[in-house]
């Protein structure tokens, strides 16, 4: 008799061959579309590109899908059972045996219950791993419906090692956890939890799901997440290639202006200011007044030694009409056209030409639009802004900041806000950045005249102009949704996804939301971590545009971080002045080891306990002690920076910790660490970091 080992053994080697040939079938299919002869046309070679994005799509997410790929079974009341995995599979008849766990015949795997069986008979959890290049089961968990037996999915799989990447939870998603998964795209979801509830895992199945189910609507606009940190989109990049999904895009709010790179981190007092939200007002100010109007008449003497002359009335009326609403720079093509127009038309009106037509005014427009005195006078009446440029003087300059800021920043603030010019960007000038960005719009240099293809239809492309305009959007097509959204600052997502959102001042706030307008949002956050001078005290304050689309949950079930370590993060949070919150691990595990030792014997301590070590372990330092610890943990076991994670012991601050997960933890200097901000966030936030062992190790 065939055990259910063997049974499910078979099952999975036919799904790897199913995989196997519809792998080859996308590989036929790409090499027939690439080497399809091209017709010549714009319109083909568009479609013949769009076709292949999304045969090599397909292709990545099948390739992702070879590890883990089927993982559980559901068995109805009637009918046969059916297995699930990462993607849906037909077999060479064409039949279904494989659901992908995102379809909605998969729901009852995740959301069955003793009380609410949903017509099944059992669920079966399939465990495998990967040998040589077979996977083979290893063992299989039975849960009948029958109100004797009950398995807690996630309890057994915190007991793994980590790898220091993120895994998927696809077999163990609870039923709580999945219904956050599968609810509407529609609304604003926050999903708020303590340390080791699982919002981040969730987070990205629900991104997955999403893909999934809303794919007409998402592949144009794609998915945005959220992290708060390099270090964590690291940690989790391969969730969701793990899952068939490889086209979202990665992003902190240090990276969301393109050409912007900002690591450098404020002082408190300064980050709230750059925070709070009056910010926006000045950044309002400090736009107006690169807009300077004359309300005189105006006498332009060309290179030529020519003149040009423009009336006070003909500014007022070519400033009129301009909405409030519209963005600077195209406000301020409208106005320097008028104005050149304007003084065009005066200036062959002057030589004779009483009703001159319109190709008159645009020939005599050409004849001065490029002259350096006439471009530096009307420049100086509408000025191009750089974003970037802006925030550098606003911060650097104590006369133009006073005019921007007085009465909305206390002087006390607007000095906090002043350094040298050109210092290195900071987290928080980003978002006073993307501000700009999002009111000035784009300034496309002016291209000088040239004369037309045809004298009849100035916009009339010859064969030659229609070629290269053709070979440039065949050339766009070829980038993925994700590559053209990231490089876009004013892409337009179908879904964002805010991980630690927590840590989002006001001013941060006003990006996302820029990015997410059609209010398709999934947030993520305890606001117990909570560590930025400006964060919000509610999610209600943090989204308040949302209105009636908001929508909250709460995780409460503990899954990373066992009863000792709680204990212990709950202490020392309480004692630096912060609010306890209540958890609920569903694991016990060793002590919190507690001891003192000299600086230079802390290296000592750590490598003798990771001797014959297995996963990975996190010594987070005060963030002022970085260098110190540099040098005393340079070199292996140890790791920093970016590749942190990479390491079996990644050294970092308890920031830089904010959304990862370690087998054990060493804190150093855990009371300074504990004052590092204010109501003890830092150190609740580091303490909650290990899944099985915390030291606490306090140097003499």
């Amino acid at each position: 008799m065939t055990s259910s080992i063997e049974f499910e053994q078979e099952r999975l080697d036919a799904f790897h061959a199913d995989l196997s040939r519809h792998i080859d079938h996308l590989h036929q299919r790409i090499g027939q579309v690439s080497s399809a002869p091209a017709t010549g046309t714009g319109q083909d070679d568009l479609e013949r590109e769009a076709h292949l994005v999304n045969l090599r799509q397909q292709l990545r997410s099948a390739e992702a899908s070879r590890m883990r790929l089927c993982f559980g079974r559901i068995d109805p009341d009637s009918g046969p059972e059916l297995h699930i995995g990462r993607i849906g599979l037909r077999s060479v008849n064409g039949d279904v045996v494989l659901v992908d766990w995102r379809a909605p015949q998969a729901a009852p795997f995740y959301q069955a219950t003793s009380a609410q069986p949903m017509h099944l008979s059992m669920r079966r959890r399939i465990a495998t791993r990967q040998e040589d290049l077979r996977e083979v089961v290893t063992h299989i968990d039975d849960e009948f419906f029958d109100g004797q037996t009950h398995l807690l999915p996630g309890a057994e799989a915190m007991n793994d090692p980590r790898t220091g990447r993120m895994g998927d939870i696809l077999a163990t998603i609870a039923a709580d956890q999945d219904a956050i998964i599968r609810s509407p795209v529609e609304h604003v979801t926050v999903v708020k939890g303590g340390p080791g509830t699982g919002k981040t895992v969730v987070a990205l199945h629900r991104a997955a799901w999403l893909l999934y189910t809303y794919s007409e609507k998402l592949s144009l606009d794609g998915v945005l997440v959220i992290g708060p940190s390099t270090l964590f989109l690291r940690y989790i990049d391969q969730v969701l290639p793990s899952l068939g999904e490889t086209d979202v895009v990665l992003m902190t709010t240090a990276t969301m202006v393109p050409g912007i790179r900002a690591s450098a981190q404020d002082p408190a007092t300064v980050a709230a200011i750059k925070g709070d939200a009056r910010m926006a007002d000045v950044i309002a100010r400090a736009i107006s007044a690169r807009i300077r109007v004359p309300d005189t008449d105006v006498r332009i003497t060309t290179e030529s030694h020519g003149q040009i002359r423009i009336r006070a009335g003909q500014f007022t009326e070519a400033a009129r009409g301009l909405s409030r609403h519209q963005r600077y720079h195209e406000g301020r093509e409208t106005f320097l056209r008028r104005v050149l127009e304007a003084a065009a038309r005066n200036r062959l009106r002057d030589a004779g030409h009483s009703t001159p037509t319109a190709n008159e005014v645009l020939d005599e427009v050409s004849d001065f639009i490029d002259d350096r005195h006439v471009r530096r006078k009307l420049n100086l009446m509408w000025m191009p802004i750089d974003p970037a440029d802006l925030i550098n003087r606003l911060l650097s300059d104590a006369d133009f900041l006073r005019e921007c800021a007085n009465g909305i920043l206390e002087s006390h603030e607007q000095a906090a806000l002043l350094r040298p010019r050109l210092s290195p960007w900071t987290v928080d000038d980003v978002p006073l950045i993307d501000e700009v960005a999002a009111r000035v719009g784009v300034w496309e240099r002016p291209r000088r005249c040239a004369p037309t293809s045809s004298p009849d239809d100035p916009r009339e492309l010859d064969a030659r102009d229609l070629h290269v305009a053709n070979a440039h959007h065949v050339e766009r097509s070829t980038r993925s949704v994700a590559e053209r959204a990231f490089d876009d600052r004013d892409w337009i997502y179908g879904h964002v996804i805010v991980d630690e959102a927590q840590e989002l001042s006001a001013m941060a706030w006003r990006a996302v939301q820029r990015r997410a307008s059609r209010k398709s949002m999934t947030v993520v956050g305890d606001l117990q971590q909570a560590s930025h001078p400006a964060a919000a005290r509610t999610w209600e304050e943090a989204l308040g545009w949302a209105g009636e689309s908001l929508r909250l949950h709460e995780l409460t079930i503990t899954y990373r971080i066992t009863e000792e370590i709680a204990d212990t993060a709950s202490s020392w949070l309480t004692a630096a002045g912060g609010h306890a919150p209540t958890l609920q691990p569903i694991r016990t595990g060793p002590p919190t080891v507690a001891i003192a030792r000299p600086t230079a014997d802390v290296r000592t301590y750590i490598e003798k306990v990771l001797i014959d070590f297995t996963g990975r372990a996190a010594v987070i330092v005060p963030a002022a002690e970085v260098p110190m610890w540099s040098e005393l943990l340079d070199g292996d076991p140890f790791g920093f920076g970016p590749d942190a994670i990479d390491a079996v012991a990644a050294v970092i601050t308890a920031q830089d910790s904010k959304g990862l997960e370690f087998d054990q933890v060493f804190i150093v200097n855990p009371e300074a660490i504990a004052y590092e901000v204010p109501a003890g966030a830092n150190i609740y936030v580091a303490c909650t970091r290990a899944t099985n062992q915390l030291h606490l190790i306090t140097p003499e």
